[in-house]
This record gives structure tokens, sequence and C-alpha cells, in this order.
């Protein structure tokens, strides 16, 4: 009974005390809600997106089963479908592919093809279409639908002729919506659809070509005599397609569903750091609410309160903060989940809003008040240290007590802090399902939290020696606006800490982002092949070469090199497939691109062995220095290999070692040319040619060879930097929050110190200080704030950048100034303009109505 009066009648006094300064605890509710909004509307919409996934799962692939593989079927894997048809089963085949399309006069455009049989596709969903009609009634062997962006690319409108292959075709109408979209195969340049027998009349594809192939699936009701159980169904395939991609309606897509894991664990963390922000604002109120407080704390001690029983105040007052900021941060989680889609709108298409989940509202709630109550401990625990005595006496000069005396004094904090840590590595552990992520997470927020306090440390006393010891002559506003900053309860460095960590973060995504596109934009050496050439036949080959050898501005001969489809079975009789290969090793176990040599190539270095002579006969092959140390390979070893359906074997002859820079497609399994005679062969060319002269070699190859496609490498790497914009736009906009909490703070702070800020204008304004001058006071204040947390966050941002760059991803990193400068000008303006918020009422008081109240 008394453990129950004594916890309501805590619950009264705290209540009552923050009703009272609910205007500078509204910052903090509000610091709290970024963070925790962030946090739910994040995992909101990923869950949400997977229940969307699931539930549309038959539409969002068109059949009960996908079955996706690049390889032409063997002769056992028609029969296996085959088997299916006969058992009841409907099946329909997809062809995606990449090519050119024209329209007359105009440079070809590089194109994604999907080829599908109209009378039977799609098996569930829909395929919508502009002007509205039937897809069976809209595509024939003569017609195609097409993207949107298409039309503008070629300057066409629908009934217009343009040219696939080497045929032409009139454009039926534009692609709204396909209800498989997003688990197509290739998504290079606009959309081309049309119907099987049209793309057996352009000519694109041969015996042997590349393509990706999706087999889609209707099963017979379930419950009917035909009906064929799924999961039989499933380990039946991949028996048969050991290399296939397998998928069924009971699931969502497998490649999507992987990538939003990934994304919304990243983006759960990204959204923690915001709400390690907020946390810092809660704990920053609290901080300033104790200290305006000390009088009532000291008083309720002389009444005989125990420090326990004052702490239970303010840890109520503190979970009353992050409760109510979790409460709004609901409903910025909400708003976030209802933006989320718009940021993906490009590649995913939601046809209503996803359903809101209260049970990862019911986390973010549970999250928000847990981190909040973690950054409290420190100014909880201070509550010991305060005694009555020295709080009545504090305008007497204090002594400073020895080191030991504030080493013992230390500990509690220092012990407070490790409990933060660990609390926040297990809240970042659980999101990620990873303690070792939430350790890798919680060390780089400790990083960041100590070098940003550190420089806050050494900011603040740099300007206590420029204001009171530097020669130099400061204009008021400067000396008032720097003092202010060191003055005891400004919390400057809660500010500093709070707002370069947000700026740290949101900044390190710009500079990997920046970076990764530099280094893929730069991977290939000086005079490399910027032009390449695919879909080239045998009966091509010849007249592509007299082509490609006749353009002028060639630094280079063009290179056109043979590609074969093999795949390795054993070793010495031992089957591949029983090796243990781990992550990356696991590619010498699926078919891969080949090539022949007649005569030792002079960018390889052979290792181990001997070429083979152009005269051989007998079939060889030579193996990558990397692929022998895996595999545990060495000359004399014979390899068994299939193409097609066929198999045949070969001795190694060599292994042998890339050169750095390599004129041709790097390779690492090398056959003399008898070793894949009569197997079907696809040629890439590749040359280096102008800028300027790109755009006419595809027109003239388009004249000449239609099925042909010419790639601008330009045009792949505009592609890439459109998708990683995409991803990095969705990044930034979640870190983002960081930088709103940061704001915040600095808002909370202002507004903790109001009474203080009020006093002073008011004893500067009788003192002759005019409104201007208070105001130039109050803008160099957070004028300061903002660009020493911007520039700390850019420095910070950019060691992060390149540690990860050069430990993590392997990559060189490059300091990029422009987006430092403006980082850095961008966090100024919003500490001045987040100052000025939380100001705007200091400014108007009257100077007589405050020194009355004094």
């Amino acid at each position: 009974m008394r453990f129950v009066a004594a916890w309501t009648l805590a619950w009264r006094i705290a209540r009552r005390e923050a009703r009272a300064s609910a205007p500078k605890f509204l910052f903090a509710i509000l610091g709290v809600a970024a963070g925790v909004g962030a946090l739910t509307g994040v995992r909101g919409f990923a869950d949400a997106f997977q229940e969307e996934l699931r539930r549309q799962a038959r539409s969002l692939m068109a059949a009960d089963v996908s079955l996706r593989q690049f390889t032409a079927l063997s002769p056992a894997q028609q029969q296996c479908l085959d088997g299916y048809v006969q058992r009841g089963a409907q099946l329909t085949r997809i062809t995606e592919t990449v090519s050119m399309m024209g329209a007359a006069g105009g440079v070809p455009v590089l194109v994604s093809v999907k080829a599908v049989d109209p009378a039977v596709y799609p098996f569930y969903g829909q395929v919508v279409l502009d002007p509205p009609q039937p897809l069976k009634q809209a595509l024939d062997e003569h017609s195609v639908a097409v993207s949107d962006d298409l039309l503008v690319r070629l300057n066409v409108q629908t009934g217009s002729l343009v040219k696939l292959g080497a045929a032409e075709f009139r454009v039926a109408g534009t692609v709204v919506r396909e209800p498989d979209r997003m688990t197509g195969s290739l998504n290079i340049g606009p959309r081309v659809l049309i119907s099987r027998a049209g793309l057996d009349r352009t000519g694109l594809l041969t015996f042997g070509s590349r393509a990706s192939q999706r087999f889609l699936f209707r099963l017979p009701a379930a419950g009917s005599r035909q009906a064929i159980p799924l999961d039989a169904l499933r380990a039946d395939l991949k028996r048969v397609f050991p290399e296939a991609m397998i998928a069924d309606y009971r699931e969502s897509h497998p490649a999507i569903r992987r990538a939003l894991e990934r994304s919304a664990t990243f983006l759960s963390l990204v959204s923690l750091i915001a709400l390690v922000v907020g946390a810092l604002g809660v704990a920053t109120a609290i901080h300033a609410h104790m200290q305006q407080r000390l009088d009532s704390i000291a008083i309720m001690k002389c009444l005989g309160a125990r420090s326990s029983q004052i702490i239970v105040i303010y840890t109520l007052q503190a979970a009353l903060l992050g409760l109510t900021g979790g409460l709004a941060g609901i409903a910025v989680g909400f708003g976030v989940q209802r933006l989320m889609p718009l940021l993906l709108a490009k590649y995913f298409l939601f046809d209503h809003a996803l359903a809101w989940s209260p049970a990862f509202a019911l986390q973010g709630l549970g999250v928000g008040l847990l981190v909040s109550l973690l950054f409290t401990i420190p100014p909880l625990l201070s509550i010991r240290n305060i005694k009555p005595a020295l709080i009545f006496r504090r305008e007497m000069a204090e002594l400073r007590p020895p080191l030991a005396v504030r080493l013992h004094r230390a500990w509690p904090a220092l012990l407070a802090g490790l409990v933060i840590l660990a609390g926040v590595g297990l809240v970042a552990g659980w999101l990620a399902e990873s303690l070792q992520m939430g350790a890798y997470f919680v060390g780089g927020i400790a990083v960041s939290l100590l070098a940003l306090a550190a420089a806050a440390w050494v900011l603040l006393r740099a300007l206590r020696w420029l204001v009171q010891k530097a020669p130099v002559r400061w204009s008021v506003e400067w000396r008032q606006g720097m003092a202010n900053l060191y003055r005891p309860g400004n919390h400057a460095p809660s500010v500093l800490v709070a707002l370069g960590l947000g700026v740290t973060f949101t900044l390190s995504v710009y500079l990997l982002q920046k970076s990764l596109i530099h280094e893929i934009s730069s991977a290939a050496p000086p005079g490399s092949p910027n032009v390449i050439l695919i879909n080239i036949t045998e009966r091509d080959h010849d007249g592509v070469q007299k082509l490609l050898n006749g353009l002028p501005g060639l630094k280079k001969k063009p290179v056109i090199e043979p590609f074969v489809a093999v795949r390795l079975e054993s070793i010495d009789g031992r089957p591949v497939a029983d090796l243990k290969l781990e992550r990356f090793q696991r590619r010498y176990q699926s078919t891969r691109e080949v090539s022949w040599a007649d005569a030792p190539p002079e960018d390889l270095l052979a290792r181990r062995g001997a070429w083979w002579k152009p005269a051989d006969a007998t079939p060889q092959v030579a193996v990558v220095e990397e692929m022998a140390q895996v595999l545990n390979l060495k000359p004399g070893q014979r390899l068994r290999w299939t193409a097609i359906g066929r198999e045949f074997e070969t001795p190694i002859a060599t292994v042998f070692r890339q050169r750095a820079v390599r004129s041709g497609q790097q390779v690492d399994i090398l056959f003399n040319r008898p070793a894949l005679a009569g197997l079907p062969v696809q040629y890439v060319g590749l040359l280096r040619l102008p800028g300027k002269q790109v755009a006419a070699l595809q027109k003239l190859a388009y004249q000449q060879f239609p099925t042909v496609t010419v790639i601008n490498t330009a045009d792949l790497m505009n592609l890439v930097q459109e998708v990683v914009d995409q991803i990095a736009l969705v990044i930034r906009f979640i870190a983002g929050f960081s930088i709103l909490a940061g704001a915040i703070i600095l808002a909370s702070t202002v507004a903790g110190t109001r009474f203080r800020r009020i006093r002073e204008t008011a004893v500067l304004k009788t003192l002759g200080a005019k409104r201007l001058r208070l105001a130039g006071i109050f803008s160099v204040e957070f004028l300061i704030l903002g660009l020493v947390s911007g520039a700390l966050g850019s420095v910070l941002a950019t060691l992060f950048s390149r540690l990860l760059l050069s430990h993590l991803l392997d990559a060189e990193f490059h300091v990029e100034w422009p987006p430092l400068l403006i980082t850095t000008a961008l966090a100024a303006l919003l500490a001045v303009g987040a100052g000025w918020l939380a100001s705007l009422r200091i400014l108007s008081q009257k100077p007589l109505e405050v020194l009355r109240d004094e």
C-alpha cells in the first residue's frame, strides 16, 4: 500500500511539473517522434509490402509457379515440361532479351524485349494498354506494345511503324501495367511487348542465344483428379533445372523478398540513428529542466525525500516524454509509409494504400520509450550528487574538488554510458536480427559520439579563449554570441553532437553514392572499349568485322570475341556439385560464358603448363589462376563439360594469369577451337570510338545488321546512375530524420534556456541594446553551432566513407569539396532557422515586465 502511495505521489508531482514545462518539452517530444516515425514507417512499409506480395503473388508472377533460367532447354528439361502439360498443367514461355529498335530516319534505341503468347498470357492479372484493348487483340505477329518513354525517344505515336531486328511492326499502344513487371529479368532501357510469332520474325534469337527464358505454370485446381502437389513439383523442377530460379504463389518473389528484407534492415538502422538523436534531445531537456528545478529538489531533500524517490519523479517525466513522442511518432510513421510508395513509384506500382500494421507501431513505441529512458540515465543519476546546502549557498564561490574526487564521481556516468551503448546495441541487433551487426552499429555510434563530444569540448574552450584572451577586438554581436555558447546551461555540446551525428550519416550516404558511381565509371582503364556489340551470329561475323575495321577515328583494332555457354561437371571424374564452395566461389558450379583462341593470347601469361599450338587438333582448355586455386586444378587433369545437352572432355593445358589491362572482355576459361567445334556460338564486339561517332555507328549497324545490338557504355552508366540515385533518394529521405531531430534538439535547447535568455535580453535592452543588435547576438550563436556541426559532420562523413570504401567495398575514395561545403552551409542555415523558430517570442518581451519579476 505504501509502495502504491509513493508511486502515486511521484506521478502527481511528475505530471504537474511536466504540464508546467510543456513548451520546452515540446521539442524533445518532436525529436523522439522523428526517430520513431522513421522506424515505424520503414518497418510498417516493409511488412505491408511483403503482405501485398504474398496476397497478390499469383498476379505478380502471372502464374502459380514461375521458373526462370538463362540457358536453352536440354532434352531432359523439355521432356520434364511436356510431362506436366500432359498431366493437366497449362504452360507458357516468356522470352526476354535486349535489342535495338528504330523508326524511319532516327537513331535506334536500346530496348528490353519481352515476347509472350497473348492468347494465354497472363494466367493471372491483366495487361493494361492505352488505348484500352485486350492483349490478344493488340498483339499479333505484326504489332507491338511499348512503354510511353519509347514513343518519346523515337518520336513516334500509336499507329506508327517501328523496326525491331529484321522486321517492321505497328505500335498498337503503350503498356500501362504488366502484372509480372517486377519479376522480369532484363529491364535495360524502354520496354517492348511482342508476340512470340513477332519475335520469330525479328530474327533476334538463334540457337544458343543468351536470352532469359521464363516458364509460367497454371496448375489444375486443388482437389481435382489432375491436381499436382506443389512441393513435389518444385522438388522435381529443382532437380531437372539446377540453375533456375523457381518461385510459387505461396511466397513473394525470392529476389524481391531478399532485397526488401535487407533494405528494411538497413533503413531500420538508419531510423535508429534518428531515434538516438531524438533521445539525446530528451536527455538534454530533462537535464535542463532539472537545472531549473534545483531549488525544488533541494527542498524535497530537506523535507526528507530520498534521492531514489526524486529519481522516480524525473524518470516518470522522461517516460512521459518518450511515450508522448512515440505516440506522435506513430502518426509520423503512418505518413512515412504513405510516402514510401511515391519514392518507389518508378519501379513498383501500388494499386491502393498499403495496410497499416499496429504491431510495428507498438514496436516503434516500445523502442522509442526504451531508448529515451536509456539516454536519461546520466542526468537522473546526477540527482544523487545534489546537496541541499550547496544549492542554497551556490552564490558563494565553490572550490574545485581534487582529481581523485572527480574521477570517483564520474564512474556512475561512465557505467551509465556503457549501459546506454549496450542497450542501443541490443536494439540494433534485434532490428538487424544479428548481434554482430548490432555491435558494428553501436561501435560506429560510439566513435561518432566521442569524436563529436571531444570536438565540442575543444570548441567551447577555443571560444572562451577567443573572447577573453585573443588579441582581437570583437564586435558586441560576435563577443556575446560566442560567449553564449559556453555559458552554464546552454547545452551547446548536446546540440553539436546531435546535429553533427545527423549530418554525418546523411552526408555519408551521399559520399558513398558518388564514390561508387565514380568507381564504376572509372573502373575501365584509359582507352578501354566504350561500345559493345552483342547478338553477333556466325552469319554476321565477317560483315560486322568489316564494318568495324572501316570506321574512321579508331585508335585500336576492334575485337570480336566468340562466347559459348558451358558448364563444368566434373574434375577427374569427381562431380563439381559435390565440392563445398562458398559465396562467390559457387560461380564455378554454374553455366559460364567461355571463349576460344587459336593462338596463345598476348595478354594472358602462362603460369603452369604450356599453350597449345594453332595446328593442334586435340581439345584442350586453359583456366585462370584464381579458378585453379579454388578448385585445386593443375595441368594434366581432365575436365568434363556440358553445353546445350552435349558432353565433352578436355585436359588442362595451361594455368594462366591475366594482365592488369586487357583489350577484350575478362575471361577465366579459354578453350582451343577444336574443343568447342559444333557448339552454338555468339560473338561480342568491343571497340573504342569518339563519343560523337557512337550514334552514327548505331544507325549504320542497325541498317546493315538489324539483329545486332550496339550498346553505348555511357547509356549503361546512365542506367546505373538512375538506379543508384533512386536508392539513395530513399536512404536520404530516412536519414534526413536524423538532421531533423538534431535541429529539433537545437530548438529544444533554446526553449529550455528561454527564461535565461529573456532575462539577458531585458538587461541588454535596459543598457541600450537595440533589437537588431540582439538579433545579431542570437544569430551568431546559432550560426556557429550550425557551421561547426556541419563541418564536424562533414569530416566524420569523409572518414567513414573512406573507411567503408577501402576496407569493405574495395573501392577508391575521392574527396569532393563542393558537397562538404554545401552541407556545412545548409547545416548553418538549418541551425539558424531552428534557433529563431524557438526564439521568436524572446525579443518581444518588455524589459520592465521581466525586471519586475526579479
